[in-house]
């Protein structure tokens, strides 16, 4: 080996030996940075450990991944995509002019100048701009202005809202929020797996509960930005969108409701200032639901659950009031408790238990038909001292009352699934109640006493009369569909299993004539200036409002068109003071103009 040789191996030699130590003082020093000295790098006085969990946190949640609900037509009811304009808490390049940037993206966005510059300061990660709580949407204007400007610091993206600021059917509907004892009791697989975590949010009313399992999606969309110690974008990966990209998820729920109609109810509610009720309208072929509104409103983004108005008042049962003349009714015919041609008097008392007829002075000589018409109390009471208490729970049954009547079946591998949340089943008889007692008969036969229906029940009564007797059991939603539209599960109408045998078609068609007659010629005559002909039954139930004084619930039932019935409708204004006009029946009447009007289009 010659001398040229030896010395090339002894620099090779010398330069590995540096590498090596380049390569272990590096290690040191990592070591240092981040065991030693991870909590007090005191050259800049910058904590790591700190600083990496704030850069794990610089993400926003543009989608949450959860499915969405639908209108029958397919017009969104959640979930409504709009850009926003999003701020990033990035120092921009300094050949920029800072405050000719800002004032240019106030100028944009329609905003105090001084209200951007404080937003901007506040920045400790990406956020969305926003009013009194909630997203400003961009118009499409406004967006490419923004993203024309070509900042890091400030982009328009899209964010999906959940619910709107004045959401339709929000009671329908529910809401979303934490329920870390529901998600380890009902969930408890989704828990262990790491699916779902305790501050996960999940349906905890309306839909959003009911339909949970299909509901939660597979991932959120989010926006998340990387920086450097001084804020500045690590190139290449200053903001990245991630999102799923599974074309089957998340599923989307179509409902049964016409958004339009629902809204209009619910604007026709707000603008007859009626504090306590509901609005059902069903589909009168199917028994579909068409609109279901509650009053007072609700916004599922601000949830106080001791105000109680997030529960959904057409799925309560309260006091019915006359309306149950249909029931009482329904049993004097199928039980010929009642002759063709009798008729009974009404002085205006029947002349024990303290029973008085609503018009003091009495109706005089009536036969029943007339009295379904003018609702006389009277009448109604002596055919039930014919029927008794038994025959008269027992029509209520066969007619869809004293049970939960919305969709329920087997779906998938769930038994048992019910589409409503939190359905009361009414009542004809308290559990202490004697049935024999003639003073607790006659005031159930015009449903008072113990008698409790729901709002939907009372509009599916309408529906079971038009279908002769036959008791559906209306849906709110009719199938769920993949991401790209594809069927993924349907439920298809049916009637209530758990109904009796149906009264006869011959005793459905009388009462329909005689829900005409009502607005022909009984308590229903104001009806006759509506836009369709109409036919129905009201309803007036004493009760006691929480200042102990006497109340009333005002009610009204029924159908429309007359020539061609369309829809069944069932309205109640509840708890408003005694003595008041009569509220459900200008209510009623609105509620089928609106029908009457959308059917023209």
């Amino acid at each position: 080996m010659d001398n040229g040789t030896k010395l090339r191996k002894n620099r090779i030699f010398i330069v590995l030996l540096l590498v090596i130590g380049i390569l272990a003082a590096w290690n040191l020093r990592l070591f240092w940075i981040q065991v030693a000295a991870s909590r007090s790098l005191t050259e800049r006085k910058i904590d790591l450990v700190e600083n990496s969990v704030i850069q794990r946190a610089q993400g926003l949640v543009l989608d949450s991944g959860r499915g969405d609900f639908t209108d029958r037509n397919g017009v969104p009811l959640t979930g409504t995509a709009q850009k926003v304009l999003i701020g990033f808490p990035i120092h921009e390049e300094k050949s920029a002019d800072t405050s000719t940037v800002m004032d240019r993206v106030a100028s944009i966005v329609n905003v105090p100048l001084s209200a951007w510059q404080s937003f901007v300061r506040q920045l400790k990660g990406p956020a969305i701009w926003s009013m009194s709580g909630r997203p400003v949407p961009l118009t499409d204007a406004q967006a490419a202005k923004i993203e024309a400007l070509g900042l890091k610091s400030v982009r328009a993206m899209t964010f999906k809202q959940r619910y709107a600021e004045r959401q339709p059917a929000s009671q329908v509907l529910g809401f979303i929020g934490q329920n870390p004892e529901r998600i380890t009791r009902q969930f408890t697989d989704q828990f262990h797996k790491g699916e779902l975590q305790l501050t996960s949010k999940i349906g905890n009313a309306g839909l959003e509960k009911t339909f949970e399992p299909w509901l939660q999606g597979i991932g959120p969309s989010s926006v998340s930005l990387f920086t450097d110690g001084w804020k500045r974008p690590l190139p290449g990966l200053d903001t990245r969108q991630i999102a799923p990209s599974n074309p089957y998820y998340p599923l989307k729920v179509v409902t049964t409701l016409d958004s339009g109609i629902q809204q209009q109810v619910e604007r026709t509610l707000e603008r007859l200032h009626v504090r306590e009720g509901a609005v059902v309208v069903l589909d009168i072929q199917n028994g579909d639901t068409i609109a279901m509104a509650s009053t007072p409103a609700f916004q599922p983004e601000h949830v106080d659950l001791a105000k109680g108005s997030w529960s959904n008042k057409a799925l309560k049962a309260v006091a019915p009031g006359s309306i149950f003349k249909t029931v009482t009714a329904a049993a004097a015919l199928e039980e010929k408790a009642v002759k063709a041609d009798e008729t009974f008097e009404c002085t205006g008392a029947l002349g024990k238990y303290g029973f008085t007829c609503w018009k003091k002075e009495g109706h005089g000589t009536l036969t029943l038909e007339e009295g379904f018409a003018q609702s006389c109390n009277i009448v109604f009471a002596k055919v039930a001292q014919r029927l008794g208490g038994d025959k008269l729970e027992a029509y209520a049954r066969r007619l869809g009352l004293e049970m939960p009547v919305g969709w329920s079946g087997d779906v998938l591998t769930r038994k048992g699934f019910r589409q409503w949340d939190a359905e009361e089943q009414g009542q004809i008889y308290a559990a202490a109640s004697d049935k024999s007692d003639e003073g607790a008969l006659v005031q159930t036969a015009i449903g008072q006493r113990d008698v409790l229906m729901t709002p939907l029940q009372a509009a599916n009564l309408v529906v079971t009369l038009y279908n002769q007797g036959k008791v559906a059991s209306p849906r709110i939603v009719r199938e769920i569909r993949f991401r790209n539209d594809r069927l993924y599960h349907s439920f298809p109408p049916h009637e209530l299993e758990q109904a009796a045998k149906p009264i006869t078609p011959v005793t459905a068609k009388r009462l329909l004539d005689w829900m005409a007659e009502t607005v022909e010629h009984g308590t229903g005559k104001a009806l006759r200036s509506a836009k369709w002909s109409l036919a129905g039954k009201s309803g007036t139930a004493q009760v006691r409002l929480k200042n102990g004084r006497p109340g009333e619930n005002h009610w009204f039932i029924g159908y429309g068109p007359v020539e061609q019935p369309r829809y069944a409708a069932a309205v109640v204004v509840q708890n408003v003071p005694e003595g008041s006009s009569h509220r459900a029946i200008p209510l009623f009447k609105e509620v089928m103009d609106i029908l009457a009007d959308n059917s023209k289009k």
